[in-house]
């Protein structure tokens, strides 16, 4: 049995992680922290979940680690290098000792390197979208991705709203998110978010970007079919990826992945540019469904032991 600790067990993440945790049949909750109650024993944790803020990760994962349990961390203080996580986040990195040690947890890419780590920076639910659509890409496109992207408020831990209210914010360079996007997609990306705060759930990221001179002399359709062979064959069933077209019979949308545990992927060519559109839930494979990836490789488990509705 594998002993969980949560720090921020009752925040609409750590109460996320639970509700993917209550189908595990090997993971057991022996500590709980939010800002009003502390309960269990810290020291009998195997894995401690920060569903904090980024100054409380700072805080707790050198205690979670002094206390022996490995830590995954669902705040931004352990996915990028110092000056990058400062630069984007404005904050001074307080732990920055540990982020030699930390490991960009998204299993997709590095599952290798997460079974061996001790601390891990689970991935952003906007970033989790574009790394996994351009990064198969490298070699297909080029250029700075353009990115529009609604979330649902949740992206944003809050309730949501009677009166639809959509806000676009923090555009261009300004989000934190996007140093994050740049490292591990390989692209130059500019990024506007908007929330949908009369929407709880579900991520629509939509990218253009410029496809490759190869692709260029390809029709509109051979290209977008080589697009789609490119990035269904980077990904295994592990992955959750799937990609797919739109058709008279569907036209895929949030509905398709919200309570889910997957990403949805769709490209198009038009005009010498790749459009891609890729859906997830925020809240489960942009955050607590990755973070028990995370746990399961850590613990020698079956990466997807235990998440259900897969």
């Amino acid at each position: 049995m594998i002993k969980i600790g949560i720090y921020g067990d009752t925040g609409m993440v750590g109460q996320e992680i639970q509700k993917v945790l209550k189908h595990h049949d090997r993971a057991n909750i022996a500590f709980r922290q939010n800002s009003r109650r502390r309960e269990g024993n810290l020291a009998d944790c195997d894995v401690v979940f920060l569903a904090t803020k980024d100054p409380e990760s700072m805080k707790f994962a050198p205690e979670a680690l002094a206390a022996g349990a490995k830590v995954i961390d669902m705040s931004g203080a352990f996915r990028l290098p110092r000056e990058a996580f400062e630069r984007g986040y404005g904050l001074a990195h307080t732990a920055s000792e540990l982020l030699k040690e930390a490991v960009y947890g998204m299993p997709a890419l590095f599952a290798k390197e997460i079974a061996m780590a001790r601390l891990v920076g689970n991935p952003g639910c906007y970033p989790t979208s574009v790394i996994l659509s351009l990064y198969p890409l490298k070699s297909l496109v080029q250029g700075e991705a353009t990115i529009v992207a609604t979330s649902g408020n949740s992206g944003a831990r809050a309730e949501v709203e009677d009166v639809s209210n959509e806000i676009a914010y923090s555009y261009g360079k300004r989000h934190k998110h996007v140093p994050e996007m740049v490292l591990y997609s390989g692209f130059e990306v500019n990024f506007t978010p908007v929330v949908l705060r009369s929407v709880f759930a579900g991520i629509n990221a939509n990218i253009r970007i410029e496809l490759a001179d190869e692709l260029k002399v390809l029709t509109s359709e051979d290209a977008a079919a080589q697009l789609r062979e490119t990035v269904a064959n980077a990904y295994g069933a592990d992955d959750l990826v799937q990609v797919v077209e739109d058709s008279d019979a569907h036209w895929w949308g949030t509905r398709d992945v919200v309570d889910t545990h997957k990403l949805i992927i769709k490209l198009g060519v038009d005009g010498g540019f790749a459009y891609i559109n890729a859906l997830e839930d925020n809240l489960q494979k942009g955050a607590a469904t990755q973070a028990v990836e995370n746990m399961n490789l850590m613990q020698g488990l079956p990466r997807l032991y235990g998440i259900t509705t897969v």
